[in-house]
């Protein structure tokens, strides 16, 4: 009988990024200011403006179908996460066509409605064929 550790190591997917920060965005937000709002994000992490919370850190992302779950790289309990959410809630993908490394995604709180709150997550990749 498998258990449900060896389950999941067959069904999730593990990216070693860098989680460089998030933001809510407000609902007037357009799709030509989302490369704007990621490179605040990142300036923001390397000057560490984010605070003690939001400092850039070494993260695992899992994808787990229905979930996509951050966790610590450190961790080897895949119960501490920094955060979960449904992958259904991603609304859009960005990659900036600049540092083909990083990228982020749109977050929103109810799929089905278009003025429900919404959030950007950055990432950085190691290797840009990630």
């Amino acid at each position: 009988m498998e258990s449900q550790e060896e389950k999941e190591s067959r069904t999730d997917k593990r990216f070693a990024l860098t989680y460089v920060g998030w933001c809510s965005l407000d609902r007037r937000t357009t799709l030509p200011m989302l490369p704007w709002l990621v490179a605040e994000i990142r300036r923001r992490s390397e000057r560490g403006d984010c605070g003690p919370v939001m400092q850039p850190r070494e993260v695992q992302l899992l994808l787990n179908p229905p979930f996509v779950r951050c966790v610590p790289s450190n961790s080897s309990n895949s119960s501490v996460f920094i955060f979960e959410h449904k992958a259904q809630l991603v609304s859009r993908f960005i990659h900036n066509s600049n540092d083909l490394t990083c990228f982020s995604y749109l977050l929103r709180g109810q799929p089905d409605n278009p003025e429900s709150e919404m959030s950007c997550h950055v990432f950085k990749a190691c290797d840009p064929n990630q």
